[in-house]
């Protein structure tokens, strides 16, 4: 699993940020504010519908010897996620409503980088109730 604290979060209420390379590896997060995720934004304090932004950068091991895939799985995000890892685009998960409490995967294989820091980006948006990246984000070994 992906460390729960430490994860960097901003609002996006004009939906813009993609505009604005919010995604990109060496973007300056640095004025946004500190969030830990396994919780909805509300709970955090954040009384908002809309689209929001999570960041954080860790250190992977050394590369497996063997492996058929590497996937970001996330167990649910309320409710639709879009995930850049090193400031390239990896995948979504954009089924609607229904989708808040649904697991999903992203193919992340050739994506990080093996023994050094890697920046995951999470664009979550969430039209109605709860919102956010509200259970565990991990990193998968496909043997």
């Amino acid at each position: 699993p992906l460390p729960v604290d430490e994860w960097k979060f901003i609002l996006d209420p004009d939906r813009s940020g993609h505009l604005h390379g919010w995604f990109g590896a060496d973007f300056d997060d640095a004025g946004w504010d500190d969030m830990a995720i396994e919780q909805v934004w509300q709970d955090a304090g954040y009384d908002y519908i809309g689209v929001a932004w999570y960041r954080r950068t860790i250190t992977l091991p050394e590369e497996p010897e063997k492996f058929n895939a590497i996937e970001l799985r996330c167990l649910a995000v309320d409710e639709s996620a879009w995930i850049w890892i090193n400031g390239e685009y990896a995948g979504d998960h954009d089924v609607g409503p229904s989708g808040y409490n649904r697991e999903f995967q992203v193919d992340v294989t050739d994506l990080l980088n093996w023994g050094e820091p890697n920046q995951i980006t999470i664009r979550a948006m969430n039209t109605a109730g709860a919102g956010g990246v509200w259970k565990p984000v991990q990193i998968e070994d496909l043997q």
